[in-house]
């Protein structure tokens, strides 16, 4: 992978930039891990419970994904602007697009959240005809009607903190509101103390009481170190940053609500093979969720460092630090993936997956997933940590469109409706998504459309 613009780019590398590399990427991995196990915590306890309740917990939590990831487009856009404006030592204007962040996405979370619950019955009839499974999802639903609201507010908070480099704060919140989660699913869904058992619902409660945690403890903090989300001016005349924030956050936004919808696709189609297929996806989400975390930290230092140098006009140094940044992922996740290969029988007997009715399944398809994984790794560092670094939300968007609904999903149901393929060649033509976005993304970084400062000069 010979990734170089001209010699000036290759050694614009700033001074300690593996230390702030380090800083940033760390903590944002280990708390994606957090979240990736406690996502696999709910799934594996309910297991003990029947694969419908296993089911359940993963159409429902499916739900609660697609709502949060309108949170995580704002919340893109957020982290954009912050970084720049971070590096162009402007706290004001970062504090006024938080403010921005966390209001446009209250009004959006509020409706959201009362759809979802009140239709549960209904919108999980897209995903499965079992009604156990149903009702089960309903329950979890019910049980975590404020998470998504306070969910919100954690995104948002998280983007900008990481934006103006502070990870460790997330990390040890993140850190322990993992820990109650944890043993709140061990009380509440096993019993105990009092307790009767709980199931699904037992998963749903604890959640929805260590998220309110998280927000309290979030809130506490910055107070307490009299942060600059709190002591910085508010701009007193908004109107020109309010559009500059549209401008990046209704595209990123409306990318992550169609890749959101598109990954609910994915489901719907594997839910409607069978309840098997069905649990088997939704016990192999939360591992890759997993698997992403030391990635998804890395994608996020990128996004931070190579938009605080854009933000600061240092476009060669912008431009080596991405170079540095795809190399070392693609290297790290080729790795990975020969690890998993390698240990796929102990990584299936620790999900639960070597059963005679479901292990035929799983093990190709994480074989599968194994062999793609350097491939979706690439492309998640381009279009998290670079493209959109530089405002490339609309492309970004119209990639997601065509690589997902033009490519993938109509693949996957072909392949499962009409030529009836078993469930590792349909889970495989998932991932020709995956293939074409690939070629897409990286054309696109050549170009370097994505090197610009975004920051607003004064009026």
């Amino acid at each position: 992978m010979n990734l170089h613009f001209s010699k000036a780019t290759q050694h614009a590398i700033p001074n300690g930039f593996m230390g702030k590399v380090t800083r940033l990427a760390v903590p944002v991995a280990i708390q994606s891990a957090l979240v990736a196990i406690l996502q696999l915590a709910d799934v594996l306890m309910v297991s003990d419970f029947g694969k419908e309740a296993t089911a359940s917990v993963g159409i429902a939590t499916k739900w609660h994904f697609v709502i949060i990831m309108i949170s995580a487009g704002i919340a893109s856009a957020n982290g954009i602007l912050v970084a720049q404006y971070w590096g162009k030592k402007d706290t004001d204007s970062a504090k006024t697009v938080t403010y921005l962040a966390l209001k446009y996405g209250a009004y959006l979370m509020l409706p959201l959240t009362l759809l979802i619950v009140l239709g549960s019955d209904t919108i999980m009839l897209l995903q499965t005809s079992d009604t156990e499974v149903i009702r089960l999802g309903s329950t979890y639903i019910w049980y975590s009607i404020p998470v998504l609201m306070l969910t919100h507010c954690v995104v948002i908070a998280e983007s900008s903190l990481r934006s103006s480099g502070n990870a460790m704060l997330p990390l040890i919140l993140g850190g322990a509101t993992a820990l109650i989660n944890i043993c709140l699913n061990f009380w509440l869904i096993k019993g105990g103390l009092g307790i009767e058992p709980m199931g699904v619902a037992g998963a749903a409660l604890a959640t929805t009481i260590a998220r309110l945690f998280q927000v309290l403890a979030i809130a506490v903090a910055l107070y307490k170190m009299k942060h600059w989300t709190l002591s910085a001016n508010f701009l007193p005349n908004p109107q020109r940053l309010t559009r500059s924030f549209a401008k990046l956050a209704v595209p990123s936004t409306a990318n992550t609500i169609i890749w959101a919808f598109g990954t609910l696709t994915y489901q719907v189609i594997f839910g409607h093979m069978g309840t098997t297929e069905l649990a088997v996806f939704s016990m192999m989400g939360p591992f890759e969720g997993l698997c992403y975390s030391a990635f998804f930290g890395i994608a996020v230092a990128c996004s931070v460092l190579v938009g605080q140098s854009l933000g600061d006009d240092q476009f060669a140094q912008a431009e080596s630090m991405a170079n540095w940044f795809i190399k070392t992922i693609f290297i790290c996740s080729v790795a990975l993936a020969i690890i998993l290969l390698i240990f796929k029988q102990h990584v299936l007997s620790a999900l639960h997956l070597t059963s005679d009715e479901l292990y035929p399944l799983a093990s190709p398809a994480m074989a599968i997933f194994a062999i793609l994984l350097a491939v979706r790794m690439t492309n998640m560092l381009i279009i998290i940590g670079i493209l959109r670094a530089g405002g490339e939300n609309t492309f970004c968007l119209r990639m997601d469109f065509i690589a997902m609904w033009l490519v993938g999903i109509p693949f996957l149901a072909i392949g499962a409706f009409l030529l009836n393929l078993p469930f590792e060649y349909v889970y495989g033509l998932m991932l020709t998504e995956e293939i074409v976005k690939f070629g897409l993304c990286f054309t696109r970084f050549l170009k370097r459309k994505w090197v610009k400062n975004l920051t607003l000069t004064p009026a």
